[in-house]
């Protein structure tokens, strides 16, 4: 069975136990850009996990051992994914025998920093409760160590990743040795809400929705809240949806940083005809890179020639020009202003002398 069908079905056996809240701006202090839309061709998203809590049982880690699965169905460059993760105690500090019964406060990372491309994005996240013995915690552990390449940008050079990622999860899950004992499944469209993708957090309670109000949840400093203090005697997981107009990791995309910082460094030597090889090079990266929004593609290429021109027509090659892709970004023209302007075509912009 695909891995998503599996977790479908978990979620559909085990919904009637969980509590699932989208909590809404008015519970979340400082509020930030919570319940703000992600725009396709525009904003990048990340998913978290902020927080959990796991209660005292001599069971776990023992028999039965705790992961924290995730699975995002998105459209990446022109086709869809699915990014798996299963993250164990060796990358989740505090998932562990000593805390159990303690709050845990995590702010770890679920996916990579992903371009928003429209269509239909699919969540699945939750804490899965694998029975065995410490032999299948290992294996826990190994997955856990292939599937942290997948939260490393670029995604596009992680892909190849996938596959292997996926199978041996659905071999996992599939053994019938696992079962969901803390999840969430959520679909998202649009750009009206409740349905489109947006920031915020979800709080997913292991407590039957008629034992809990959700108008008594909020999140105060990036911590659950119920009635205004620590929940308490429940197992609950917190995650949270990042929305970014302004990707951080600049550097990473070595696809275009490279033949950048190559380009200033042949300009520096007097090699003005490789130098331009180069920047066109990286110009076309951008261009066609499925890591940026539409948006990013014409931004990023427009400040690589920005940058280049400036340092060939100041004759700075390397000595005071940005040195990579980071530092030419940081001088970028806000989104907001990029938007406003008719994009250049690709002839246009690898024309240098214009």
């Amino acid at each position: 069975m695909p891995l998503l069908d599996t977790l479908k079905e978990w979620w559909a056996r085990e919904a009637p136990h969980y509590v699932v809240h989208d909590l809404s701006a008015a519970a979340v202090q400082p509020a930030g850009d919570t319940g703000a839309p992600c725009l396709a061709g525009t904003h990048y998203f990340r998913l978290w996990l902020a927080e959990m809590r796991l209660a005292q049982d001599q069971a776990w880690f023992t028999t039965r051992h705790p992961a924290v699965h995730s699975l995002v169905r998105l459209r990446f460059g022109d086709h869809d994914v699915e990014l798996p993760r299963l993250s164990g105690p060796m990358t989740l500090p505090g998932l562990d025998q000593a805390h159990l019964g303690a709050v845990v406060h995590l702010d770890h990372p679920l996916t990579p920093l992903l371009p928003y491309n429209g269509g239909i994005v699919e969540l699945s996240a939750g804490l899965v409760a694998l029975e065995g013995t410490r032999v299948l915690g290992e294996f826990v552990k190994a997955i856990d160590a292939v599937t942290q390449v997948l939260v490393q940008p670029p995604l596009s050079s992680a892909l190849a990743a996938v596959g292997p990622v996926t199978r041996a999860m659905q071999t996992l899950f599939g053994a019938g040795a696992g079962r969901q004992h803390l999840g969430v499944h959520l679909s998202y469209a649009g750009e009206q809400l409740p349905q489109a993708l947006h920031a915020g957090y979800l709080a997913v309670i292991r407590r039957d929705a008629s034992q809990l109000s959700v108008h008594d949840l909020s999140v105060q400093q990036g911590v659950l809240r119920l009635r205004g203090v620590p929940p308490a005697g429940m197992d609950y997981m917190l995650f949270r949806i990042e929305r970014v107009d302004e990707r951080d990791d600049w550097d990473s995309l070595t696809s275009i940083a490279n033949p950048f910082r190559d380009a200033l460094t042949a300009l520096s030597h007097g090699n003005s005809q490789i130098a331009e090889a180069h920047v066109r090079r990286a110009m076309l990266e951008a261009w066609t890179s499925p890591d940026l929004t539409r948006a990013d593609r014409t931004r990023v290429c427009n400040e690589l020639k920005r940058s280049y021109q400036d340092a060939r027509n100041l004759g700075l090659g390397l000595e005071r020009a940005p040195t990579t892709l980071a530092d030419a970004m940081a001088g970028a023209v806000p989104l907001a202003e990029h938007a406003q302007v008719q994009p250049p075509t690709l002839d246009a912009l690898l024309d240098l002398d214009e």
